[in-house]
């Protein structure tokens, strides 16, 4: 079998990694900065690590695929696809795994379907660094079913969901509202009370409240909100609209981008010497907020 991705950033290398140990014969990458000087050592390491073959262009990640993972940035996410049609083939399995909307998904699923692919909305449920090919993906389209026997081999954890292009980005999104706005609760909260010097009273009245397995959320929330802030705020201006679009309340999702969009812009991910600890008190020592 043959996989292409198009965009080739930490979701694509990631999951091509994983298809690479399990044993997937060919793997063609393109990113549309591949031969910037700026990433071009970086991208190259990572087609290494896949044993990949880079790609010309979009299409030519397409042309000869059995399956293709679009994982360009959310915002690009239509273009990566008008730039990749033209490889687009009859059999051809496009996944999107973008946090593109709702309604972007169901543009880009007419323009491959015009071309004979079957279409996918996959959206990631998990963390992906650890997890790589095995993140947990929710499908739906019409090539959902048809991606989920062809990748039964690899061992990637997917899951049907009934429904047209759009439905899996709706539930990751609707999903996103809690998840990506109670990191950004716990950051507030300990802001507060790192200001007071009461930060561990605090911590210790979620543990009571909400048993010990909270303390691994605060930790992995915390920093994950700090790390991945830029995208994070990206996304949520996505669910933003797409709650907007529906006629649905949007004030704590876009409560949550504002405060994603201050970590990013007052570059607290920057402040750690040798990366974001994955643990809060460390984060609360190193953040300097």
């Amino acid at each position: 079998m043959t996989v292409g991705f198009v965009g080739f950033g930490e979701a694509a290398s990631s999951i091509a990694a994983g298809l690479h140990e399990e044993g997937v014969a060919r793997i063609l990458c393109f990113d549309v900065m591949q031969e910037d000087p700026r990433f071009k050592e970086g991208f190259d390491k990572k087609v290494a690590a896949c044993a990949g073959e880079k790609a010309q262009d979009a299409p030519a990640a397409c042309r000869e695929a059995d399956i293709v993972f679009s994982a360009a940035p959310s915002t690009y996410a239509v273009a990566a696809a008008e730039g990749a049609v033209a490889g687009v083939h009859d059999g051809l399995i496009f996944v999107d795994v973008s946090t593109a909307t709702p309604a972007e998904k169901k543009k880009i699923a007419a323009m491959v379907e015009e071309k004979g692919a079957k279409f996918v909305d996959a959206a990631m449920m998990g963390a992906l660094l650890k997890d790589r090919h095995q993140v947990p993906m929710l499908l739906s389209g019409s090539g959902a079913k048809a991606m989920m026997e062809m990748m039964e081999p690899y061992h990637m954890r997917l899951e049907y969901v009934e429904g047209a292009p759009g439905t899996a980005t709706s539930i990751k999104f609707i999903r996103s509202i809690t998840a990506k706005g109670l990191s950004c609760l716990l950051i507030e909260s300990l802001q507060a009370a790192q200001h007071f010097g009461v930060e561990d009273t605090i911590v210790d009245s979620f543990i009571d409240s909400f048993g010990p397995k909270f303390k691994g959320i605060i930790d992995g929330y915390v920093s994950g909100a700090i790390i991945h802030a830029a995208r994070r705020e990206h996304e949520l201006q996505n669910v933003v609209d797409f709650l907007k679009s529906e006629d649905l309340p949007f004030t704590m999702a876009e409560a949550t981008r504002q405060k994603l969009g201050w970590l990013d812009e007052n570059d607290v991910k920057g402040r750690f010497e040798g990366g974001v600890p994955r643990d809060w008190k460390k984060v609360l020592e190193g953040w300097k907020l």
